[in-house]
C-alpha cells in the first residue's frame, strides 16, 4: 500500500464515524398518544330533553396538568413520561368524560360545561370538582382523589363530598394504565349522579 493511500484511509475513517454518529443522534423514540373519553348513548339522541345541568369549574393539580403522563413509583416519588403523553390538554378529556357520563346516567342531553354559551335557560344544578390526585402505578392500581359539590338553581351549596377511587391497572402498559383512569373517572361520575338525583327531582 502507497504511503498516500495510507494516509487517505486515516483521513476518512474518523469521518464516516462521525457520519454515523450524527445519524445514531438523530433517531428518537416515537411517542404514543392517549385520551380519556366517554360514548353518549344512542337514546339521548335527537330533540334536547332532561334537566338542565352544568359541570365546572374543575380543578386538576399542577403535577398532571402536562402533556406527559405522570406515575407514580412511590409515595413521594413521580414519573414524568416524555414518550407517552396526553393528544390533548387532560383538563379537556377530563371534563369532556365527565359530561358525557353525568349526561348519561341522568339521561338529559342538556348537560354543559360552565360556563356555557347558551343561558337561554337556567341550570337546575350545578356540579363543582376539585381533583386533589390523579395517578397510578403501571401494573398496579389509579388513585382518583375528589371533593365535589352540588349547588341548586341559585347556586347555592346543597350537598358537599369527598371520593376515594382506587381502580386497579389489568395490565403493565401506559395503555392498561390510560384504561383504568377511564374506569376511575367514569365511577366519580356515577358517584355524582346517584347524589344528584334528589335535587333533580325537587
Amino acid at each position: 500500500m502507497s504511503l498516500s493511500r495510507y494516509y487517505k484511509i486515516i483521513f476518512f475513517i474518523p469521518f464516516f464515524i462521525g457520519i454515523f454518529s450524527i445519524s445514531g443522534c438523530g433517531t428518537s423514540q416515537k411517542s404514543d398518544f392517549y385520551q380519556l373519553g366517554e360514548t353518549t348513548n344512542v337514546s339521548l339522541l335527537g330533540v334536547e330533553k332532561g334537566r338542565i345541568i352544568g359541570v365546572g369549574p374543575i380543578h386538576i393539580p399542577e403535577y398532571i396538568n402536562r402533556p406527559q403522563i405522570v406515575t407514580r413509583s412511590s409515595k413521594h416519588r413521580l414519573n414524568v413520561s416524555e414518550f407517552n403523553r396526553w393528544i390533548e390538554p387532560v383538563t379537556d378529556s377530563m371534563s369532556r368524560l365527565l359530561v358525557i357520563n353525568l349526561s348519561n346516567n341522568l339521561n338529559s342531553n342538556r348537560v354543559y360545561w360552565v360556563p356555557r354559551v347558551d343561558r337561554q335557560y337556567p341550570l337546575d344544578i350545578r356540579i363543582a370538582i376539585d381533583i386533589g390526585r390523579f395517578d397510578g402505578q403501571l401494573g398496579k392500581s389509579v388513585d382518583l382523589e375528589a371533593r365535589w359539590s352540588i349547588f341548586d338553581k341559585n347556586d347555592r351549596t346543597v350537598l358537599t363530598k369527598v371520593s376515594l377511587i382506587k381502580e386497579p391497572v389489568n395490565g403493565g402498559s401506559y395503555g392498561d394504565l390510560v384504561m383504568a383512569m377511564n374506569k376511575a373517572l367514569k365511577l366519580l361520575g356515577k358517584e355524582i349522579s346517584e347524589a344528584s338525583v334528589p335535587f333533580l327531582s325537587e
